[in-house]
């Protein structure tokens, strides 16, 4: 998968990261997030960068399988916000469950809210696929950002959204449908 391809399927032309010698702490698709801007364009300078080549490798696999093999470092995380991210990781491509389920996976029924946080609290965008997790209500109808990069990950992963969406808007201004 070319670098053009992951910027159309992200629908971004950079991501922001940071990285410690343990892995990819911090991701996010929107610029000077983190201390490192990697430009998606096919002059990418950054790729000669091994932690960001291995990222971008990663990313093409991700959008192809829905798995990857890029080291991440939640050490920043709380345990329990850890325990969920590693839970989340096992979640099958294509399946999705509700912070109330996960919650009971944990040993935790009744935690679902505290699932939520940590769930929206991913530091690494999609190399933790918090999009297979969903509240009760259903998604929301979302047209930027996380909420709407949740939507395409669910799609390609073969999920009817229909199924999934709550009737709900999201509540950020640039959602709204007209």
């Amino acid at each position: 998968m070319e670098l053009a391809e992951i910027a159309a399927f992200l629908e971004t032309e950079n991501l922001s990261a940071t990285f410690s010698p343990a892995g990819l702490q911090y991701l996010s698709l929107r610029n000077n997030r983190g201390e490192l801007q990697i430009s998606l364009s096919p002059d990418c300078e950054e790729a000669e960068n091994p932690a960001v080549k291995q990222l971008l490798e990663e990313t093409a696999r991700f959008i192809e399988t829905g798995r990857h093999r890029q080291p991440l470092d939640l050490s920043a995380c709380t345990a329990f916000q850890q325990s969920v991210f590693e839970a989340v990781g096992r979640i099958a491509p294509g399946t999705v469950l509700t912070y109330g389920e996960l919650a009971v996976i944990l040993g935790k029924p009744g935690a679902a809210r505290a699932v939520g946080s940590a769930v929206t609290g991913n530091p690494v965008a999609y190399f933790v696929p918090t999009h297979r997790v969903i509240p009760r209500r259903g998604i929301a109808i979302c047209r930027t950002g996380a909420g709407y990069l949740r939507e395409k990950l669910l799609a390609h992963e073969g999920n009817d959204l229909a199924a999934l969406r709550g009737n709900y808007l999201c509540n950020r201004k640039r959602c709204s449908l007209e």
